[in-house]
Protein backbone atom coordinates (compact mmCIF):
# COMPACT_ATOMS: atom_id res chain seq x y z
CA UNK A 1 0.00 0.00 0.00
CA UNK A 2 2.51 2.42 0.92
CA UNK A 3 4.90 1.12 -2.04
CA UNK A 4 1.57 2.36 -4.00
CA UNK A 5 1.34 5.61 -2.34
CA UNK A 6 4.89 6.53 -3.65
CA UNK A 7 4.90 5.78 -6.95
CA UNK A 8 1.56 7.71 -7.42
CA UNK A 9 3.48 10.64 -5.88
CA UNK A 10 6.10 9.90 -7.95
CA UNK A 11 4.13 9.93 -11.27
CA UNK A 12 2.59 12.93 -10.48
CA UNK A 13 5.90 15.11 -9.34
CA UNK A 14 6.94 14.16 -12.59
CA UNK A 15 4.02 15.37 -14.68
CA UNK A 16 4.08 19.00 -12.65
CA UNK A 17 7.57 18.74 -13.46
CA UNK A 18 7.36 17.99 -16.98
CA UNK A 19 4.06 20.47 -17.31
CA UNK A 20 3.38 23.48 -15.17
CA UNK A 21 0.17 23.42 -13.31
CA UNK A 22 -1.91 24.96 -15.82
CA UNK A 23 -0.41 23.19 -18.92
CA UNK A 24 -1.13 20.29 -16.99
CA UNK A 25 -4.97 20.89 -16.11
CA UNK A 26 -5.10 21.66 -20.23
CA UNK A 27 -3.19 18.43 -20.80
CA UNK A 28 -5.86 16.37 -19.12
CA UNK A 29 -8.67 18.30 -20.52
CA UNK A 30 -7.60 16.83 -23.89
CA UNK A 31 -6.99 13.40 -22.76
CA UNK A 32 -10.48 13.67 -21.35
CA UNK A 33 -11.55 15.14 -24.89
CA UNK A 34 -9.79 12.62 -27.02
CA UNK A 35 -11.57 10.11 -24.97
CA UNK A 36 -15.15 10.78 -26.72
CA UNK A 37 -13.13 10.92 -30.24
CA UNK A 38 -10.55 8.12 -29.88
CA UNK A 39 -12.98 5.61 -31.21
CA UNK A 40 -14.27 7.37 -33.67
CA UNK A 41 -10.40 8.95 -35.25
CA UNK A 42 -9.77 4.99 -34.88
CA UNK A 43 -12.34 4.02 -36.85
CA UNK A 44 -11.70 6.70 -39.53
CA UNK A 45 -8.13 5.70 -39.91
CA UNK A 46 -9.10 1.87 -39.93
CA UNK A 47 -12.16 2.77 -42.73
CA UNK A 48 -9.32 4.55 -44.82
CA UNK A 49 -7.24 2.19 -45.06
CA UNK A 50 -9.88 -0.65 -45.73
CA UNK A 51 -11.97 1.83 -48.59
CA UNK A 52 -8.55 2.13 -50.28
CA UNK A 53 -8.04 -1.50 -50.34
CA UNK A 54 -11.50 -2.21 -51.78
CA UNK A 55 -10.42 0.35 -54.67
CA UNK A 56 -7.44 -1.56 -55.21
CA UNK A 57 -9.51 -4.51 -55.70
CA UNK A 58 -11.81 -3.62 -57.78
CA UNK A 59 -9.15 -2.33 -60.32
CA UNK A 60 -7.06 -5.34 -60.24
CA UNK A 61 -10.56 -7.42 -60.44
CA UNK A 62 -11.41 -5.58 -63.48
CA UNK A 63 -7.39 -5.21 -65.08
CA UNK A 64 -5.90 -8.22 -64.23
CA UNK A 65 -2.92 -8.56 -62.51
CA UNK A 66 0.18 -6.98 -62.68
CA UNK A 67 1.77 -8.27 -66.26
CA UNK A 68 -1.09 -9.64 -66.37
CA UNK A 69 -4.18 -7.82 -68.30
CA UNK A 70 -7.65 -8.97 -68.85
CA UNK A 71 -7.93 -6.93 -72.39
CA UNK A 72 -5.46 -5.20 -74.17
CA UNK A 73 -4.76 -1.47 -73.25
CA UNK A 74 -6.37 -1.78 -70.00
CA UNK A 75 -4.38 -0.99 -67.46
CA UNK A 76 -3.66 0.85 -64.15
CA UNK A 77 -2.58 4.11 -63.92
CA UNK A 78 -0.99 5.34 -60.84
CA UNK A 79 -2.80 7.28 -58.16
CA UNK A 80 -4.13 10.87 -57.33
CA UNK A 81 -6.03 12.73 -54.35
CA UNK A 82 -9.51 11.79 -53.86
CA UNK A 83 -12.32 12.54 -50.89
CA UNK A 84 -15.19 10.35 -50.37
CA UNK A 85 -17.95 9.82 -46.99
CA UNK A 86 -17.75 7.26 -44.54
CA UNK A 87 -20.68 7.61 -42.37
CA UNK A 88 -21.60 11.18 -42.81
CA UNK A 89 -18.61 12.32 -42.50
CA UNK A 90 -16.05 13.58 -45.74
CA UNK A 91 -12.41 11.93 -46.33
CA UNK A 92 -9.48 12.24 -47.86
CA UNK A 93 -8.20 9.03 -49.65
CA UNK A 94 -5.35 7.69 -52.23
CA UNK A 95 -7.91 7.21 -55.13
CA UNK A 96 -6.22 4.32 -57.69
CA UNK A 97 -6.95 4.87 -61.36
CA UNK A 98 -7.55 2.74 -64.41
CA UNK A 99 -7.30 3.64 -68.04
CA UNK A 100 -8.67 2.04 -71.40
CA UNK A 101 -8.30 3.18 -74.92
CA UNK A 102 -10.46 6.21 -74.35
CA UNK A 103 -9.02 7.31 -71.43
CA UNK A 104 -9.79 7.10 -68.07
CA UNK A 105 -12.43 4.20 -66.57
CA UNK A 106 -14.20 5.29 -63.52
CA UNK A 107 -14.22 2.68 -60.44
CA UNK A 108 -18.11 1.85 -59.50
CA UNK A 109 -16.45 1.58 -55.55
CA UNK A 110 -15.25 4.84 -55.61
CA UNK A 111 -17.93 6.58 -57.50
CA UNK A 112 -20.66 4.87 -54.65
CA UNK A 113 -18.56 6.02 -51.80
CA UNK A 114 -18.39 10.16 -53.10
CA UNK A 115 -22.24 9.40 -51.89
CA UNK A 116 -22.69 10.28 -48.26
CA UNK A 117 -24.49 6.97 -46.44
CA UNK A 118 -23.13 4.26 -48.24
CA UNK A 119 -20.55 4.05 -46.42
CA UNK A 120 -22.67 3.39 -43.80
CA UNK A 121 -22.08 3.71 -39.67
CA UNK A 122 -23.77 0.33 -39.49
CA UNK A 123 -20.93 -0.85 -41.88
CA UNK A 124 -18.55 0.81 -40.08
CA UNK A 125 -19.39 -0.54 -36.69
CA UNK A 126 -19.46 -4.46 -38.53
CA UNK A 127 -15.94 -3.95 -39.56
CA UNK A 128 -14.86 -2.48 -36.16
CA UNK A 129 -15.99 -5.78 -34.50
CA UNK A 130 -14.52 -7.82 -37.07
CA UNK A 131 -11.07 -6.01 -36.81
CA UNK A 132 -11.16 -6.26 -32.96
CA UNK A 133 -11.87 -9.39 -33.28
CA UNK A 134 -8.57 -10.16 -35.29
CA UNK A 135 -10.86 -11.71 -38.22
CA UNK A 136 -9.06 -9.53 -40.66
CA UNK A 137 -9.58 -11.57 -43.84
CA UNK A 138 -13.44 -12.06 -43.31
CA UNK A 139 -13.77 -7.89 -42.22
CA UNK A 140 -11.57 -7.14 -45.94
CA UNK A 141 -14.04 -9.60 -47.61
CA UNK A 142 -17.38 -8.59 -46.27
CA UNK A 143 -16.65 -5.01 -46.99
CA UNK A 144 -15.32 -5.33 -50.35
CA UNK A 145 -18.17 -7.53 -51.54
CA UNK A 146 -20.14 -4.98 -50.14
CA UNK A 147 -19.24 -3.14 -52.89
CA UNK A 148 -19.54 -5.27 -55.50
CA UNK A 149 -15.94 -6.82 -55.36
CA UNK A 150 -15.79 -10.07 -55.81
CA UNK A 151 -12.35 -11.74 -53.50
CA UNK A 152 -12.41 -14.74 -55.97
CA UNK A 153 -11.36 -12.32 -59.19
CA UNK A 154 -8.40 -10.93 -57.33
CA UNK A 155 -5.03 -12.41 -56.91
CA UNK A 156 -3.95 -13.45 -54.08
CA UNK A 157 -1.10 -10.74 -53.33
CA UNK A 158 -3.15 -8.12 -53.05
CA UNK A 159 -5.31 -9.90 -50.22
CA UNK A 160 -3.11 -10.94 -48.43
CA UNK A 161 -1.40 -7.51 -48.38
CA UNK A 162 -3.80 -6.09 -47.16
CA UNK A 163 -5.04 -8.35 -44.66
CA UNK A 164 -1.18 -8.16 -43.35
CA UNK A 165 -1.85 -4.03 -43.37
CA UNK A 166 -5.16 -4.37 -41.38
CA UNK A 167 -2.93 -6.93 -38.83
CA UNK A 168 -0.36 -4.44 -38.49
CA UNK A 169 -2.52 -1.29 -38.27
CA UNK A 170 -4.37 -3.11 -35.49
CA UNK A 171 -1.50 -5.27 -33.42
CA UNK A 172 1.30 -2.41 -33.81
CA UNK A 173 3.59 -2.09 -30.95
CA UNK A 174 3.32 0.63 -28.35
CA UNK A 175 6.37 -0.98 -26.34
CA UNK A 176 8.23 2.40 -27.03
CA UNK A 177 5.57 4.44 -25.38
CA UNK A 178 6.05 5.20 -21.92
CA UNK A 179 3.22 6.85 -20.44
CA UNK A 180 3.06 8.70 -17.40
CA UNK A 181 -1.11 8.35 -16.69
CA UNK A 182 -3.63 5.99 -18.33
CA UNK A 183 -6.94 7.08 -18.89
CA UNK A 184 -9.31 3.64 -19.83
CA UNK A 185 -12.95 4.37 -20.70
CA UNK A 186 -16.40 2.38 -22.38
CA UNK A 187 -18.10 3.80 -25.44
CA UNK A 188 -20.89 2.09 -27.03
CA UNK A 189 -21.36 1.99 -30.68
CA UNK A 190 -24.14 0.17 -32.08
CA UNK A 191 -25.31 -2.08 -29.26
CA UNK A 192 -21.47 -2.92 -28.73
CA UNK A 193 -18.66 -1.96 -26.01
CA UNK A 194 -15.54 -0.74 -27.14
CA UNK A 195 -12.59 -0.54 -24.56
CA UNK A 196 -10.79 2.83 -24.74
CA UNK A 197 -7.40 3.37 -23.31
CA UNK A 198 -5.45 7.07 -23.39
CA UNK A 199 -1.98 6.76 -22.44
CA UNK A 200 -0.26 10.94 -22.37
CA UNK A 201 3.81 10.55 -22.01
CA UNK A 202 6.41 12.74 -20.99
CA UNK A 203 6.62 15.20 -24.28
CA UNK A 204 2.52 14.84 -24.35
CA UNK A 205 1.59 13.26 -26.90
CA UNK A 206 -1.91 10.72 -26.53
CA UNK A 207 -1.61 7.76 -27.44
CA UNK A 208 -5.10 5.62 -28.14
CA UNK A 209 -5.83 1.99 -27.94
CA UNK A 210 -9.23 0.55 -28.93
CA UNK A 211 -10.55 -3.10 -27.84
CA UNK A 212 -14.12 -4.39 -28.00
CA UNK A 213 -15.19 -5.67 -24.42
Amino acid sequence: MRLNTIQRRKAREGLEAAFSKEELVDRMYQVIKAGKQGLDSFIQELGTLLVEAIMDMEREERSGPQYQPLQAELYKWAYQKGSLYMGDRKISVRHPRLRGPEGEIPLESYEALKKPGVFSQELLNKILLGISARKYRETLMEAAGAFGVSAGSVSRHVVEATVQRLKDFKERSLSDIVPFAVFIDTIHRGGEAFLIALGIDTEGWIVTYTSEV
